[in-house]
C-alpha cells in the first residue's frame, strides 16, 4: 500500500529539525513569530539531551534554531515540556526531564528530574532558569505538558503522572510554582489546558490505555456525536471547570481510541479547536474537531495531516493562530513517507479548507 502526504487542499506543508523527536509546543511570541519548544534527541530519552527552541519569522515556512532552553546534568536529560506566554509577553518553559541509567551499550531511563521553570525576556535568545517548581502531593514525579495559561493574576499549567493529572500555579509569572489541583486521578495523563475568553477552564485529557469509567464500546456516538467509549487504548476525555480550576467535572470524549493526546485553542472568533494525535491505521496522523459553544458540542473529525507509515511514532500535535487567521500546526514524526527520520512536521491552513459538519449532518457554521 502506497502512503502519501495527505494535507487540506492550499495548506502548506514543511519538515524542519531534522533528527528531533520534538514534542513540539508552539507559541504565538510577541512580534508575531511563532517559537517551538522541542527536545533535541531523535529518540525517546534514552540519550543526554536539551530542549531547544526554534523559530519561524514567517507564519511556519522556514524554522531556525534560536537556543538551547536548557543545560542538562551529566547522565540526564531535560525533555518534557510545557510553554507559553506569562502576562509580561515573556516566554515560560517547564521542562523536566529523567535521570538515566547505563547498562552496557544500552541507556535507560531512570527517575523523573524536578521540573525547572524557564523565563525568557528577549524572545528566547537567553533564559532564567529557577528550580522552585512544586509538585502535587499525590505526584511527587510529575511532569508538565501542554500550555502554560494566563488564569487572571496567575498563571496555571497542567502536570501529570501515573497518579493522574494536576494543576500548578504561579503568582509571579513563571518563576515559582505551587499545586493548585486535580483535574482527574488514577486515569488521566498528558492534559492541555485552556482558559477562554469567558472565563472557563477546559482540559484535554489523554486516559490510560484500558482504564475508563465509560463504556466499553468504540463506536458509540451520545446525542452529541461524542464518542461513548473505547476499549484497551487511551483516547481524549474534555473535562471543565467554573470555579477558576478549582474543581473540575468530566465532559464529552472526543477522540477514538488511540488517538491521543490533544492541544485546545480558542481562535479568535471563539471557536474552540482541539488538534490530536491519530494512530489508527485508517486515520494516521493528526486529527481536529471544533466546538462553536464553548465545547459543548463538536464537529465531527477532520483530517489536519496524514497519512503516516504504519511503523511511525507520531502525533503530539500544537497548534497557534496567526493574526490573519491563517492556523498553524506542528507535530512530531519518526518515519514519513515525505521524510525517513525522526522531525518536527508543521503545516499552515485554515477552517475554510476543511469540510466541518455536525454528527447530524449539518454544516458547522
Amino acid at each position: 500500500m502506497s502512503h502519501q502526504l495527505v494535507i487540506p487542499k492550499g495548506a502548506y506543508h514543511t519538515v524542519t529539525a531534522p533528527d528531533h523527536c520534538a514534542w513540539p509546543n508552539l507559541t504565538l511570541l510577541p512580534g508575531g513569530e511563532i517559537g517551538a519548544v522541542i527536545f533535541n534527541q531523535p529518540n525517546h530519552g534514552d540519550a543526554e539531551g536539551d530542549v531547544e527552541l526554534w523559530v519561524s519569522s514567517d507564519g511556519g515556512h522556514t524554522w531556525a534554531l534560536r537556543s538551547r532552553v536548557t543545560e542538562h546534568a551529566p547522565e540526564t536529560n531535560r525533555m518534557n515540556v510545557a510553554a507559553g506566554l506569562n502576562q509580561q509577553g515573556d516566554l515560560v518553559v517547564l521542562a523536566s526531564g529523567w535521570s538515566l541509567i547505563r547498562e552496557g551499550d544500552r541507556i535507560r531511563l531512570g527517575e523523573v528530574l524536578p521540573a525547572w521553570a524557564c523565563i525568557s525576556s528577549d524572545g528566547g535568545h537567553t533564559w532564567e532558569v529557577s528550580e522552585d517548581v512544586q509538585s502535587p502531593p499525590t505526584s511527587p514525579d510529575a511532569v508538565p505538558f501542554g500550555d502554560v495559561v494566563i488564569a487572571g493574576d496567575e498563571l496555571a499549567v497542567s502536570v501529570y503522572r501515573a497518579s493522574g493529572s494536576h494543576v500548578l500555579r504561579s503568582a509571579d509569572g513563571g518563576r515559582s510554582w505551587r499545586y493548585g489541583s486535580d483535574i482527574g486521578l488514577g486515569n488521566h495523563l498528558e492534559t492541555d489546558l485552556l482558559v477562554t475568553a469567558e472565563g472557563h477552564w477546559l482540559a484535554a485529557v489523554r486516559t490510560a490505555r484500558g482504564e475508563t469509567t465509560a463504556p466499553r464500546a468504540v463506536h458509540l456516538t451520545d446525542s452529541g456525536g461524542n464518542w461513548a467509549g473505547w476499549q484497551e487504548k487511551g483516547a481524549i476525555l474534555l473535562c471543565r471547570s467554573d470555579d477558576g480550576g478549582a474543581t473540575w467535572e468530566e465532559g464529552p470524549r472526543l477522540s477514538l481510541p488511540g488517538q491521543i493526546p490533544a492541544h485546545l485553542l480558542q481562535l479568535a472568533d471563539g471557536t474552540i479547536l482541539v488538534t490530536y494525535g491519530s494512530r489508527i491505521p485508517e486515520f494516521r496522523g493528526v486529527m481536529g474537531r471544533i466546538s462553536r459553544d464553548g465545547g459543548d458540542s463538536w464537529s465531527l473529525p477532520f483530517r489536519v495531516v496524514g497519512d503516516f507509515l504504519p511503523q511511525s511514532d507520531h502525533g503530539y500535535p500544537s497548534t497557534v493562530q496567526l493574526e490573519g487567521g491563517d492556523l498553524v500546526t506542528a507535530y512530531y514524526c519518526s518515519k514519513s513517507p515525505w521524510y525517513q527520520r525522526y522531525h518536527m512536521g508543521v503545516v499552515r491552513w485554515n477552517l475554510d479548507m476543511v469540510q466541518l459538519f455536525m454528527p447530524d449532518g449539518r454544516v458547522a457554521t
